[in-house]
Protein backbone atom coordinates (compact mmCIF):
# COMPACT_ATOMS: atom_id res chain seq x y z
CA UNK A 1 0.00 0.00 0.00
CA UNK A 2 1.23 3.29 -0.82
CA UNK A 3 2.64 5.34 2.57
CA UNK A 4 1.35 8.50 1.27
CA UNK A 5 -2.29 7.70 0.58
CA UNK A 6 -2.06 5.85 4.06
CA UNK A 7 -1.40 8.48 5.97
CA UNK A 8 -4.03 10.71 4.49
CA UNK A 9 -6.34 7.90 5.41
CA UNK A 10 -4.75 7.66 9.11
CA UNK A 11 -4.89 11.15 9.50
CA UNK A 12 -9.31 11.23 8.20
CA UNK A 13 -9.46 8.53 11.19
CA UNK A 14 -7.02 10.19 14.07
CA UNK A 15 -9.05 14.07 13.15
CA UNK A 16 -11.84 11.90 14.16
CA UNK A 17 -10.94 10.53 17.76
CA UNK A 18 -9.85 13.67 18.35
CA UNK A 19 -13.01 15.28 17.48
CA UNK A 20 -15.03 12.61 19.39
CA UNK A 21 -12.60 12.84 22.46
CA UNK A 22 -12.80 16.82 22.18
CA UNK A 23 -16.85 16.58 22.30
CA UNK A 24 -16.86 14.40 24.99
CA UNK A 25 -14.38 16.59 27.30
CA UNK A 26 -16.74 19.48 26.62
CA UNK A 27 -20.22 17.77 27.52
CA UNK A 28 -18.30 16.72 30.45
CA UNK A 29 -17.21 19.83 31.80
CA UNK A 30 -20.90 20.88 30.56
CA UNK A 31 -22.86 18.74 32.91
CA UNK A 32 -20.57 19.83 35.82
CA UNK A 33 -21.63 22.68 35.85
CA UNK A 34 -24.65 22.15 35.40
CA UNK A 35 -25.18 18.90 37.73
CA UNK A 36 -22.86 20.18 40.47
CA UNK A 37 -23.11 16.37 42.12
CA UNK A 38 -21.46 14.94 39.12
CA UNK A 39 -18.26 16.62 40.53
CA UNK A 40 -18.56 14.55 43.75
CA UNK A 41 -19.65 11.07 41.30
CA UNK A 42 -16.29 11.93 38.88
CA UNK A 43 -13.90 12.18 41.94
CA UNK A 44 -15.11 8.95 43.45
CA UNK A 45 -14.53 6.94 40.36
CA UNK A 46 -11.49 8.51 39.65
CA UNK A 47 -9.79 6.91 43.09
CA UNK A 48 -10.66 3.75 41.19
CA UNK A 49 -7.70 2.81 40.55
CA UNK A 50 -5.99 3.78 44.30
CA UNK A 51 -8.69 1.34 45.47
CA UNK A 52 -8.17 -1.65 43.98
CA UNK A 53 -3.87 -1.27 44.55
CA UNK A 54 -5.17 -0.61 48.30
CA UNK A 55 -7.24 -3.56 47.89
CA UNK A 56 -4.33 -6.02 46.99
CA UNK A 57 -1.73 -4.16 49.71
CA UNK A 58 -4.00 -4.43 52.50
CA UNK A 59 -4.32 -8.42 51.92
CA UNK A 60 -6.93 -9.98 53.49
CA UNK A 61 -9.85 -11.42 51.22
CA UNK A 62 -8.56 -8.91 48.48
CA UNK A 63 -11.72 -10.84 46.06
CA UNK A 64 -14.33 -9.55 48.25
CA UNK A 65 -12.96 -6.08 48.28
CA UNK A 66 -12.58 -5.92 44.53
CA UNK A 67 -15.62 -7.15 44.04
CA UNK A 68 -17.27 -4.69 46.54
CA UNK A 69 -15.39 -1.93 44.35
CA UNK A 70 -16.95 -3.04 41.15
CA UNK A 71 -20.39 -3.28 42.50
CA UNK A 72 -19.72 0.95 43.53
CA UNK A 73 -18.65 1.63 40.34
CA UNK A 74 -21.33 0.37 38.77
CA UNK A 75 -23.83 1.49 41.47
CA UNK A 76 -21.86 5.34 40.66
CA UNK A 77 -22.47 4.85 37.04
CA UNK A 78 -26.09 4.12 37.13
CA UNK A 79 -26.75 6.57 39.95
CA UNK A 80 -24.67 9.13 36.71
CA UNK A 81 -27.33 8.06 34.40
CA UNK A 82 -30.15 8.79 36.01
CA UNK A 83 -29.04 12.03 37.19
CA UNK A 84 -28.60 13.24 33.50
CA UNK A 85 -32.26 11.59 32.18
CA UNK A 86 -33.31 13.47 35.57
CA UNK A 87 -31.92 16.48 34.21
CA UNK A 88 -33.23 16.27 30.82
CA UNK A 89 -30.04 14.55 29.23
CA UNK A 90 -29.87 10.98 27.22
CA UNK A 91 -28.43 8.46 29.61
CA UNK A 92 -24.90 8.11 27.40
CA UNK A 93 -24.85 11.75 26.93
CA UNK A 94 -21.19 11.42 28.32
CA UNK A 95 -20.08 8.74 26.63
CA UNK A 96 -17.24 9.15 23.66
CA UNK A 97 -19.55 8.64 20.73
CA UNK A 98 -16.84 7.61 18.40
CA UNK A 99 -17.89 7.04 14.61
CA UNK A 100 -16.58 3.28 14.45
CA UNK A 101 -17.77 1.54 17.09
CA UNK A 102 -15.52 -1.24 16.11
CA UNK A 103 -12.17 0.77 16.56
CA UNK A 104 -13.02 3.38 18.91
CA UNK A 105 -11.47 5.40 15.46
CA UNK A 106 -8.20 3.96 15.72
CA UNK A 107 -8.36 2.45 12.71
CA UNK A 108 -7.11 -1.17 14.13
CA UNK A 109 -9.47 -3.81 15.20
CA UNK A 110 -8.07 -7.29 16.27
CA UNK A 111 -4.85 -6.30 15.22
CA UNK A 112 -6.21 -6.16 11.63
CA UNK A 113 -6.97 -2.49 9.87
CA UNK A 114 -11.03 -1.87 10.84
CA UNK A 115 -13.16 -1.11 7.61
CA UNK A 116 -13.21 2.28 8.63
CA UNK A 117 -9.58 2.90 7.59
CA UNK A 118 -9.74 0.69 4.38
CA UNK A 119 -12.76 2.71 3.49
CA UNK A 120 -10.65 6.08 4.18
CA UNK A 121 -7.62 4.75 2.21
CA UNK A 122 -10.61 4.31 -0.95
CA UNK A 123 -11.66 7.36 -0.16
CA UNK A 124 -8.35 9.27 -0.54
CA UNK A 125 -7.19 7.47 -3.53
CA UNK A 126 -10.87 7.55 -5.39
CA UNK A 127 -10.41 11.68 -4.81
CA UNK A 128 -6.65 11.55 -5.84
CA UNK A 129 -7.73 10.45 -9.20
CA UNK A 130 -10.80 11.88 -9.91
CA UNK A 131 -8.02 15.21 -8.98
CA UNK A 132 -5.94 14.50 -11.63
CA UNK A 133 -8.99 13.46 -14.16
CA UNK A 134 -9.99 17.29 -14.18
CA UNK A 135 -13.29 16.81 -15.94
CA UNK A 136 -16.01 19.02 -15.49
CA UNK A 137 -19.33 17.05 -14.47
CA UNK A 138 -22.14 17.65 -16.14
CA UNK A 139 -26.13 17.64 -15.19
CA UNK A 140 -29.21 15.75 -16.61
CA UNK A 141 -30.47 19.59 -16.62
CA UNK A 142 -28.30 20.43 -19.66
CA UNK A 143 -28.97 17.51 -21.74
CA UNK A 144 -31.39 18.94 -24.26
CA UNK A 145 -33.16 16.33 -26.50
CA UNK A 146 -34.21 19.51 -29.36
CA UNK A 147 -30.68 18.02 -31.25
CA UNK A 148 -32.86 14.20 -31.94
CA UNK A 149 -36.25 16.04 -33.19
CA UNK A 150 -37.54 15.04 -36.52
CA UNK A 151 -34.25 12.45 -36.68
CA UNK A 152 -34.43 8.94 -37.84
CA UNK A 153 -31.74 6.18 -38.37
CA UNK A 154 -31.85 2.25 -39.33
CA UNK A 155 -30.78 0.50 -36.34
CA UNK A 156 -27.98 -2.73 -36.81
CA UNK A 157 -31.97 -4.68 -37.43
CA UNK A 158 -32.69 -2.72 -40.52
CA UNK A 159 -35.32 -1.22 -38.41
CA UNK A 160 -36.05 3.10 -38.39
CA UNK A 161 -36.14 4.56 -34.88
CA UNK A 162 -36.94 7.27 -33.92
CA UNK A 163 -33.64 9.72 -32.36
CA UNK A 164 -36.05 11.44 -30.45
CA UNK A 165 -38.46 8.66 -28.65
CA UNK A 166 -35.13 6.52 -27.92
CA UNK A 167 -32.90 9.64 -26.36
CA UNK A 168 -35.68 10.52 -24.16
CA UNK A 169 -36.08 7.19 -23.25
CA UNK A 170 -32.28 6.72 -22.86
CA UNK A 171 -32.36 9.99 -20.71
CA UNK A 172 -34.79 8.77 -18.30
CA UNK A 173 -33.32 5.45 -17.81
CA UNK A 174 -30.11 7.72 -16.72
CA UNK A 175 -31.84 9.59 -14.82
CA UNK A 176 -33.85 6.56 -13.60
CA UNK A 177 -30.35 4.79 -12.59
CA UNK A 178 -28.79 7.56 -10.61
CA UNK A 179 -31.60 8.04 -8.70
CA UNK A 180 -31.94 4.92 -7.27
CA UNK A 181 -28.00 3.97 -7.75
CA UNK A 182 -26.75 0.71 -4.88
CA UNK A 183 -24.98 -2.19 -4.48
CA UNK A 184 -27.45 -3.93 -6.92
CA UNK A 185 -27.80 -1.51 -9.60
CA UNK A 186 -27.20 -2.86 -12.85
CA UNK A 187 -23.88 -2.44 -15.61
CA UNK A 188 -24.77 -0.16 -18.60
CA UNK A 189 -23.01 -0.91 -21.75
CA UNK A 190 -23.59 3.10 -23.73
CA UNK A 191 -23.56 2.19 -27.76
CA UNK A 192 -23.04 4.74 -30.33
CA UNK A 193 -21.36 6.92 -32.62
CA UNK A 194 -19.02 10.02 -31.25
CA UNK A 195 -21.33 13.43 -30.14
CA UNK A 196 -24.65 11.38 -28.79
CA UNK A 197 -24.58 12.22 -26.14
CA UNK A 198 -22.50 8.82 -24.22
CA UNK A 199 -20.00 11.42 -22.39
CA UNK A 200 -22.45 13.86 -21.49
CA UNK A 201 -24.96 11.21 -19.86
CA UNK A 202 -22.15 9.63 -18.31
CA UNK A 203 -21.03 12.56 -16.47
CA UNK A 204 -24.51 13.76 -15.21
CA UNK A 205 -25.23 9.97 -13.72
CA UNK A 206 -21.21 10.48 -12.03
CA UNK A 207 -22.54 14.17 -10.65
CA UNK A 208 -25.64 12.32 -9.40
CA UNK A 209 -24.12 9.64 -7.72
CA UNK A 210 -21.37 11.52 -6.59
CA UNK A 211 -23.90 13.84 -4.49
CA UNK A 212 -25.36 10.57 -2.94
CA UNK A 213 -22.12 10.17 -0.97
CA UNK A 214 -21.36 7.49 -3.46
CA UNK A 215 -17.59 6.86 -4.59
CA UNK A 216 -17.21 7.39 -8.05
CA UNK A 217 -14.14 6.77 -11.03
CA UNK A 218 -14.42 8.44 -14.42
CA UNK A 219 -12.00 8.60 -17.03
CA UNK A 220 -11.32 7.00 -20.65
CA UNK A 221 -10.31 3.38 -21.21
CA UNK A 222 -7.54 4.31 -22.53
CA UNK A 223 -6.03 6.79 -19.76
CA UNK A 224 -6.75 4.33 -17.33
CA UNK A 225 -4.79 1.33 -18.72
CA UNK A 226 -1.78 3.78 -19.32
CA UNK A 227 -2.28 4.48 -15.52
CA UNK A 228 -2.20 0.76 -14.92
CA UNK A 229 0.35 -0.32 -17.48
CA UNK A 230 2.84 2.96 -15.95
CA UNK A 231 2.61 1.40 -12.25
CA UNK A 232 2.34 -2.47 -13.00
CA UNK A 233 5.98 -1.90 -14.57
CA UNK A 234 7.26 0.97 -12.37
CA UNK A 235 10.64 0.51 -10.63
CA UNK A 236 9.39 2.80 -7.90
CA UNK A 237 5.95 2.52 -6.12
CA UNK A 238 3.04 4.81 -7.57
CA UNK A 239 1.32 7.55 -4.80
CA UNK A 240 -2.38 5.17 -6.15
CA UNK A 241 -2.87 1.65 -6.69
CA UNK A 242 -5.41 2.44 -9.95
CA UNK A 243 -6.23 -1.13 -10.75
CA UNK A 244 -7.47 -1.50 -7.03
CA UNK A 245 -9.08 1.34 -6.83
CA UNK A 246 -11.27 0.78 -10.57
CA UNK A 247 -11.86 -2.85 -9.23
CA UNK A 248 -13.25 -1.54 -5.53
CA UNK A 249 -14.70 1.44 -6.57
CA UNK A 250 -18.72 1.77 -6.11
CA UNK A 251 -19.50 3.19 -9.76
CA UNK A 252 -16.96 2.92 -12.32
CA UNK A 253 -17.65 4.61 -15.73
CA UNK A 254 -15.18 3.79 -18.75
CA UNK A 255 -15.42 6.05 -21.63
CA UNK A 256 -14.45 5.24 -25.17
CA UNK A 257 -14.06 1.34 -25.23
CA UNK A 258 -12.21 0.41 -28.59
CA UNK A 259 -9.72 3.42 -28.50
CA UNK A 260 -6.78 1.59 -26.71
CA UNK A 261 -4.48 -0.38 -28.20
CA UNK A 262 -4.79 -3.86 -29.00
CA UNK A 263 -1.57 -5.21 -26.75
CA UNK A 264 -1.77 -8.57 -24.43
CA UNK A 265 -1.45 -6.39 -21.18
CA UNK A 266 -4.71 -4.39 -22.34
CA UNK A 267 -7.11 -7.39 -23.37
CA UNK A 268 -6.15 -8.69 -20.17
CA UNK A 269 -6.71 -5.62 -18.21
CA UNK A 270 -9.96 -5.17 -19.35
CA UNK A 271 -11.07 -8.43 -19.00
CA UNK A 272 -9.71 -8.05 -15.59
CA UNK A 273 -11.55 -4.91 -14.68
CA UNK A 274 -15.02 -6.16 -16.49
CA UNK A 275 -15.03 -9.73 -14.82
CA UNK A 276 -14.30 -9.06 -11.30
CA UNK A 277 -16.62 -6.29 -10.65
CA UNK A 278 -19.47 -8.15 -12.21
CA UNK A 279 -18.22 -11.25 -9.67
CA UNK A 280 -18.02 -8.50 -6.90
CA UNK A 281 -21.54 -6.82 -7.82
CA UNK A 282 -20.28 -3.76 -8.49
CA UNK A 283 -22.30 -1.79 -10.89
CA UNK A 284 -20.09 -0.55 -14.42
CA UNK A 285 -21.02 1.65 -17.35
CA UNK A 286 -18.79 1.23 -20.27
CA UNK A 287 -19.56 3.53 -23.53
CA UNK A 288 -18.28 3.28 -26.66
CA UNK A 289 -18.43 4.29 -30.83
CA UNK A 290 -18.53 0.28 -31.74
CA UNK A 291 -21.27 -1.17 -33.09
CA UNK A 292 -22.01 -4.51 -31.74
CA UNK A 293 -20.38 -6.51 -34.83
CA UNK A 294 -17.39 -4.22 -34.23
CA UNK A 295 -16.89 -5.26 -30.34
CA UNK A 296 -17.86 -8.56 -31.45
CA UNK A 297 -14.92 -8.61 -33.91
CA UNK A 298 -12.61 -6.89 -31.82
CA UNK A 299 -12.24 -8.65 -28.74
CA UNK A 300 -12.56 -12.42 -27.50
CA UNK A 301 -15.48 -14.18 -26.53
CA UNK A 302 -14.47 -13.87 -22.89
CA UNK A 303 -15.08 -10.12 -22.67
CA UNK A 304 -18.05 -10.05 -25.63
CA UNK A 305 -19.86 -13.05 -23.56
CA UNK A 306 -19.68 -10.57 -20.19
CA UNK A 307 -20.64 -7.76 -21.91
CA UNK A 308 -23.60 -8.98 -24.03
CA UNK A 309 -24.92 -11.20 -21.02
CA UNK A 310 -24.42 -8.96 -17.81
CA UNK A 311 -24.84 -5.56 -19.44
CA UNK A 312 -27.70 -3.31 -20.42
CA UNK A 313 -27.07 -2.37 -23.54
CA UNK A 314 -28.38 1.35 -23.29
CA UNK A 315 -28.60 2.59 -28.04
CA UNK A 316 -27.50 6.41 -28.86
CA UNK A 317 -29.31 7.35 -31.74
CA UNK A 318 -28.95 10.74 -33.46
CA UNK A 319 -26.70 13.06 -35.70
CA UNK A 320 -23.28 14.41 -34.23
CA UNK A 321 -24.10 17.53 -31.68
CA UNK A 322 -20.90 18.88 -31.18
CA UNK A 323 -21.13 19.40 -35.24
CA UNK A 324 -24.37 21.15 -34.70
CA UNK A 325 -23.90 23.00 -31.77
CA UNK A 326 -20.49 24.49 -33.75
CA UNK A 327 -23.10 24.92 -36.46
CA UNK A 328 -25.24 27.17 -34.03
CA UNK A 329 -22.47 29.62 -33.11
CA UNK A 330 -21.34 30.64 -36.73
Amino acid sequence: MNESIFNEAMKIIQSRRFKAISEQEARSMEIDKKIPEFATINQQLAQTSLKILSAIQSGGNVQEKLETLKQNNLTAQEFSKSLLVENGYPADYLDTHYQCDMCSDTGYYDGHYCDCLRSAIAFVGVARMQRDTQLKLCSFEQFSLKYYEGKTIMDSNGMERDCYKVMKSTLSKCIEYASHFGNTSESMLFVGKAGLGKTHLSLSIAKAVLETGHEVIYDSVINLLAKIEKEHFAKVESDIDTLSLLLDVDLLILDDLGTEFDTPFNVSTVYNIINTRLNHNKPTIISTNLTFPEIKSRYAERITSRLFASYTAVPFYGSDIRLMKKKESI
